[in-house]
């Protein structure tokens, strides 16, 4: 008995000094509706950076993207416009783009090492990068998952509460009379 409370306590206290290591994933889901096409996807707040152009773009792989309903294997490349200006495009491997928008800017911090923005529900209007016409309306919405610290402390917790309850034996007798 002893044995398993300074067992429990040192893997508790490697829990608490280890919880500064792990962290929450943050997603932002995007859903861009315009005139003539949909979009919807999700991006980590700091996502995988496939390649990149400093001070110009960076090309990205979302999660779960559907262009006009269907999924879609495009990359997405955010780019900077200047002046706090940016945008961003899907291309499907050919050379006319699925969707091609520019606003303000997406992202901050440099290309290779972005942070994705994100807008509310109110969203943002974007424009057609090639005729500067209204395109459409980017909203986002922010999830996060739990630490994964935090996760294994539950599963300790409930493994401790499992292994009390199976040292508790009541002692229940049926007599008859």
């Amino acid at each position: 008995m002893k044995n398993s409370f300074r067992a429990a306590f040192l893997l508790s206290a490697i829990l608490f000094f280890t919880a500064g290591i792990a962290s929450a994933d943050s997603f932002i889901s995007y859903q861009f509706t315009g005139a003539g096409v949909s979009a919807s996807f999700e991006l980590p707040v700091n996502s995988t950076v496939l390649s990149a152009d400093d001070g110009f773009d960076f090309v990205v792989m979302p999660m779960d993207l559907k262009i006009n309903g269907a999924k879609s294997s495009d990359e997405l490349d955010f780019f900077a416009a200047g002046l706090g200006g940016g945008g961003f495009s899907a291309f499907s491997g050919g050379l006319v783009a699925d969707i091609n928008v520019t606003g303000p800017q997406l992202y901050t911090g440099p290309e290779s090492a972005p942070t994705i923005a994100s807008f509310g529900d109110d969203g943002v209007m974007l424009m057609d990068f090639l005729t500067g016409d209204p395109a459409g309306t980017l909203t986002t919405t922010v999830t996060s998952t739990p630490e994964p610290s935090a996760t294994v402390l539950l599963g300790i917790g409930l493994l401790a509460v499992g292994l009390a309850a199976l040292r508790f034996k009541p002692s229940l007798a049926v007599t008859a009379n």
